[in-house]
């Protein structure tokens, strides 16, 4: 009885460890307001344990800050005011030494440096809940259940000849020789139409798919003459008559990140 005593205070004691561990946090960081026109946006860490980002706006940053599983949608940021999305900053920061351990240990690391910056330099303050949401479910088109001219069963045996599978994704063009259906519902939501999209068409399996459409288009510098006007269709019209699939708005629960409170930060 005194040994299992002795084990369930170790097991207590390393629990409390644990649990009084602080949060790691960046060493320094520097935020500025990117004013410039069209600059674009780009962020990531680098060798060293830091993070730079140029032109970021805040709701995107929380997102990656706080995204749930393989990744959260800035339409799943819900809250807060006009320019969590509208402004850009510019950010470089840097933590006390290199981040180690395995793929997922670091990418929790490094999530974990971010809602730091966020809650220490943003003030920020968010909880978690489900909502039910507008999203979109991918469903066949006709009532037939036939496929588009452009969706076919793979015949690629990826195991056996790795250099025949291909995924290519582009501005207005995804091209795959071995995509689910559930694979391509995630490519829609994170890359085109930004709302969660589920796969209802019932179809299993592996298929090559050769979608091609005309992508929303960010706003032109200042001066920029228009691109020539794309003959192609929209992402909708382009999924049903390629594919023989649709994007159907329905509701359901969607798992969402509430901004409670957020200031602008000091910058330095």
């Amino acid at each position: 009885m005194r040994k299992t005593g002795l084990a369930i205070a170790v097991v207590v004691v390393a629990t409390a460890a644990i649990a009084q561990t602080p949060r790691p946090a960046f060493e320094v960081a520097t935020i500025r307001r990117n004013v410039a026109v069209d600059a674009g946006f780009a962020a990531g860490f680098q060798p060293g344990g830091r993070f730079r980002a140029v032109g970021m706006d805040v709701r995107t940053l929380i997102a990656i800050a706080y995204r749930m599983g393989a990744r959260i949608l800035p339409s799943q940021i819900v809250g807060g005011p006009d320019w969590v999305s509208t402004d850009g900053y510019d950010i470089d920061a840097k933590a006390s030494g290199e981040i180690g351990g395995q793929p997922a240990q670091r990418f929790a690391t490094q999530q974990l440096l971010l809602q730091s910056l966020l809650e220490d330099r943003f003030k920020l303050k968010v909880h978690r809940e489900t909502r039910q949401e507008q999203i979109y479910a991918l469903v066949l088109s006709g009532k037939s259940g036939a496929l588009g001219p452009q969706l076919r069963r793979s015949t690629v045996d990826c195991a056996a000849n790795a250099s025949a599978c291909e995924t290519r994704a582009l501005p207005g063009q995804f091209v795959s020789t071995n995509s689910t259906m559930a694979g391509l519902a995630v490519f829609l939501a994170s890359n085109v139409v930004r709302r969660v999209v589920v796969d209802r068409t019932g179809l299993t399996g592996m298929f090559a798919v050769d979608l091609e459409w005309t992508p929303d288009r960010a706003p032109l510098p200042l001066g920029s003459d228009a691109p020539p006007p794309s003959d192609k269709p929209s992402i909708f019209a382009a999924l049903q008559e390629q594919l023989g699939l649709k994007l159907e708005a329905v509701r359901g629960p969607v798992e969402v990140v509430v901004i409670d409170h957020i200031e602008r930060p000091t910058e330095n």
